[in-house]
This record gives structure tokens, sequence and C-alpha cells, in this order.
């Protein structure tokens, strides 16, 4: 994926806003859980059924991982980031191995890339899937992004397997990126912002209309990295919320308390909910291709690693990961249900 979704006017039929944001409402409320007590609103745009909470041994060797790749006798300690698709991709990553074979232990849902990174480096976790464009920029402290998903992705992974002995496998066939969003029924000054560009005029001339959400990652990590930028996009302290990821999407709809809010490029809740992801014309978020990130060191013990990895990031398409976030963020499956309807669906495991 080379940028941010094409279209600004991404839009679904289906339920107003009102009951759409009720219903994202519940699913951030409750963090993935089954939506117990929450009503129907049609946000998710059709269920998938009941899935599998948990594997059987049965299906974990039922599947080609149990034929293709050998890890018996390995043990290994996967992590993720906290939000919904690093959740589910690290999900993914320890029913996996087990399937071929190693034993597993869970520390998924670190709290943000420092964490999860550090504990990498670290040891306390063996791998956890991570983002090109985040590996260029925060841990390799480059200023300007590399051109093209693929030659981010080789810029990345080389230099940081040569300065930190941090191996990358993969990659995913899709990439993710932060964008900015607003909803498509947006009214005054904020529903003639089509682009960040034209974002960036409105907080310049009318700073009271540029308010934004976004969670403490991206507001540690972007907001200077924009005023920075080509577009010098600064927003007023006090027209800046800080929340919960999934927030985000719930108060952007609304309106209330921002009228912009940070998005990634993967989450089913930009067309449940309406919005409209502004035009990056000037080409300033980094292209991120997933991948699994694990040292050196393990690499090299356990080179299955690598063919398990591969199989694995073929089949995470970008319609794929949308499918799974939305699974979990508009169907209120948890992301163990994700991940396995995803190794089931792929004959990773046996159904």
């Amino acid at each position: 994926m080379e940028s941010p979704r094409d279209s600004n006017k991404i839009r679904q039929k289906g339920p107003g806003a009102r009951g759409k944001v009720a219903a994202a409402l519940c699913a951030a409320l409750l963090g993935g859980a089954a939506m117990t007590g929450c009503s129907d609103t049609g946000a998710s745009g059709g269920s998938s059924g009941d899935l599998p909470r948990t594997a059987s041994k049965k299906q974990l060797d039922g599947g080609s991982l149990a034929k293709d790749v050998d890890l018996k006798g390995a043990h290994f300690t996967v992590g993720s980031k906290e939000f919904t698709e690093q959740q589910i991709l690290g999900k993914i990553t320890l029913y996996a191995l087990e399937a071929a074979g190693a034993k597993t232990k869970d520390q998924t849902g670190l709290q943000g890339t420092t964490i999860a990174r550090s504990a990498l480096q670290s040891g306390d976790i063996d791998m956890y899937w991570d983002y090109s464009g985040t590996g260029w920029t925060q841990f390799l402290q480059h200023d300007k992004p590399v051109q093209g998903s693929a030659a981010q992705f080789g810029a990345t992974s080389r230099e940081d397997l040569k300065k930190h002995g941090i191996k990358w496998l993969g990659p995913a066939k899709f990439g993710n990126q932060y964008a900015m969003a607003r909803a498509a029924d947006a009214t005054g000054r904020a529903g003639e912002v089509d682009s960040i560009s034209d974002l960036a005029k409105l907080a310049k001339d009318h700073p009271e209309d540029a308010t934004l959400c976004g969670a403490s990652e991206f507001l540690d990590r972007e907001l200077s990295a924009l005023e920075q930028s080509p577009y010098k996009l600064k927003f007023q302290a006090p027209q800046v919320y800080q929340n919960a990821f999934a927030l985000n999407f719930v108060n952007v709809a609304k309106g209330s308390p921002c009228k912009f809010a940070e998005v990634f490029t993967t989450d089913a809740r930009l067309e449940s909910l309406d919005l409209n992801v502004l035009d990056d014309d000037k080409g300033h978020f980094t292209t991120e291709l997933a991948a699994l990130t694990v040292r050196d060191k393990t690499a090299k013990k356990y080179p299955q690693l690598a063919k398990l990895s591969k199989e694995l990031g073929d089949a995470l398409t970008e319609k794929t990961i949308i499918k799974l976030n939305g699974l979990v963020d508009l169907e209120g499956k948890s992301a163990d249900q994700a991940a396995l309807y995803f190794l089931r669906t792929n004959g990773f495991i046996g159904k």
C-alpha cells in the first residue's frame, strides 16, 4: 500500500449516524468483548456468526502449518501492542506457533511501540509484529521516509538488522499507517476540509475549528512531526483531546469533542462510521508494511520462523486485515476469535 486510502469519500449505506456511533461506542467500551447488552444496529455490515474462542489440539494438528513448519521443542513468548490489529496479529502468531509444535506464552497487549520494542530487545518477548515506517522513523531515527512500501521495508529491515540485530520476517501483504479523518457529514468549515493541506490552513486561519482527537502515542510522536512537515500543521493545545484509540472514531463521527481524529488506514470503522480520510497530499505519513520482528539470534536458531511468517504474511492482505479488524471492532468478537477465523479459513489449522 503506497499511501493512505486514496478516496476521501469512504461511504457505506446503512444505519444513521446516531445508531452507528452507538454501536461503535459499545464496542469501544467493551474492548472487543462480546457485545452482551448492546443492540444490533447493523453497523457491522452483517455478522460472521458464532466463532470458536479456543483451538483444540485436533484443530491445531489438522492444518497446513502442522505439516509445513516444524518448531517442536521450541518455546516462544509472543507480544503485541495494545490496539486491535496488533492483538489480532499476536494471537494469530501464538496459534500458528502452537500448530507448528511450539510452546507459547502470551504477552500480547503491551502499551505502545516503545514498550513492545524494549521487551523484544531485552528478551522479555521473542517476537511481535511491527510496521516498517515505524521502524524507520522511531527505531532508526530517520526524518524522511523511503518512497514505496517495498523499498521502505527493505531499507528498514537491512538497517535494523545491522544496527540492532533485529530481523524483520515476512512482510505481510498489507501496510498500515496513520491518517487523519473527519465525519463525512461534518458541517461548517470542517466539512470543507478534504486534505491535510486544507486542515493546516483551517488550523492557521480558524484554530477554534481545528479540534483533534488522538491516542497518546500519536500525540507524542506525530504532532511535532506535523508541525515540522511541509504542512506546518499546528494545533492549539486546548484543541487537542487525548483519548483511547477506539474513541477517536466515535468522537469524530459525532463531531464532539473533535472534528478531526487520528485513524489507521486498515480500520473497518472508517467505512462503518462513514468517515472521510483526508488526502495526504504532501506524502507525510510513511508506508508501513507489517512484519514479524525477532532478534537475529532467535531467527538463526529457529530458521522455520521465516517460513511460518512468510506463509502468514502472504495471506494477510489489506482486505483480510480490514475484515479481521471489523470482526473485533464492529461485531464484538475477541482477538482470539478473529485469529482463529483467519487461520481456519486459510487452512493453516483444521476446522
